[in-house]
């Protein structure tokens, strides 16, 4: 009885976390909305009325921006965040994140050759740079995958090293285009650290995507459990360790190719939520992808209000950080928190 009272107080405490996170993100900025405006505006548009007793101003800047951006938050949060949980089972590493295998580097080079075709060809090309970070995401994976597959079986620690090399491999391709750029590459640059300012417009397809990914790998949660104690241990209990890692690393890269491709590169998500929701809920995948999926989905949000409000309130600058900076501030002294933490103990 008392586990259940923690489970479920747990669940109520993360729930209350995301819709505080949603108030908060849409309420605070440069314009500070009133909270109660805020509710009556989300609420206007789930009843599909315009409320009469709420400043236009404050009702276009709710529903075009904020809402909207806060939505990506969620969703880039919730994928950033299960990826890296997945990630970390895999590869038995607790301190890999999505962006371990190389995707982000693979998914910023294919942003910087869309931004430097719109130079050199035609600006229609600034548009499509989603579409080139997730193909060369996407891509990526099949090439770490690719590279650590030695005679039909496929190592951890290869897989790492592949990622490294190939990630390696990305940057150094980034850094040729900015070169060529020049001056121009401050895009690149800003693309690189990580914002919810663009792409909403493929808002809605991406949010299905990532919830149906998700809702697949949550159907492996005990596959995660098992490969989590090691691969001799997995193959006795009569998982296919081959099979079924191929599978989620390439859901997973899915997932993180989606985020990554609306937002840039926003890191330590996937390292700071996956661990907290471990240190709260236990090593159980089924608690701990739920768990997961609603504390990114609140955390990001929260993080790109304090990138909009911070240098305003503390320098009185009217101007906003990347949401990447804020992440990485938080996230350091967490990576360090680990480091210490593993030298005391085993991580699983």
């Amino acid at each position: 009885m008392e586990e259940l009272k923690r489970r479920y107080g747990g669940v109520l405490i993360l729930v209350g976390m995301l819709a505080a996170s949603f108030a908060v993100s849409t309420s605070l900025g440069s314009v500070t909305v009133p909270l109660g405006d805020t509710l009556r505006i989300v609420a206007s548009r789930i009843v599909g009325r315009v409320p009469a007793c709420v400043d236009s101003s404050h009702y276009s800047i709710i529903v075009k921006i904020r809402i909207p951006r806060a939505f990506l938050g969620m969703v880039t949060g919730a994928a950033l965040s299960v990826s890296g949980l997945v990630f970390q089972a895999l590869l038995r590493n607790p301190l890999a994140d999505p962006y371990t295998l190389g995707i982000s580097a693979g998914a910023s080079f294919g942003a910087g050759v869309a931004i430097f075709l719109s130079y050199l060809l035609r600006p229609n090309f600034r548009g499509l740079v989603p579409l080139f970070a997730f193909i060369c995401g996407v891509a990526t994976v099949f090439i770490v995958y690719g590279l650590a597959r030695t005679k039909g079986r496929v190592h951890v620690l290869t897989i790492i090293l592949s990622g490294v090399v190939t990630s390696y491999l990305f940057s150094s391709g980034l850094v040729l285009v900015m070169s060529l750029l020049g001056d121009r590459s401050h895009e690149i640059v800003f693309w690189l650290m990580g914002s919810l300012a663009g792409y909403h417009r493929i808002l809605p397809y991406a949010a299905c995507a990532v919830v149906i990914l998700i809702g697949v790998i949550s159907v492996f949660y005990r596959d995660l459990d098992i490969l989590s104690l090691g691969d001799e241990q997995a193959k006795s209990l009569g998982v296919n360790t081959e099979v079924v890692r191929l599978f989620l690393f390439f859901i997973t890269s899915l997932l993180t190719s989606i985020a990554v491709s609306m937002t840039g590169t926003i890191g330590f998500v996937g390292l700071i939520v996956p661990h907290s929701m471990r240190l709260l809920f236990g090593p159980k995948h089924k608690r701990l992808i739920p768990a997961t999926v609603a504390c990114g989905a609140a955390f990001l949000p929260l993080s790109d209000t304090l990138a909009r409000t911070l240098p305003s309130a503390l320098f009185g600058v009217g101007m906003e950080v990347p949401v990447g900076v804020v992440t990485a501030l938080i996230g350091s002294p967490f990576f360090v928190f680990l480091l210490i933490r593993g030298k005391r103990r085993a991580w699983f």
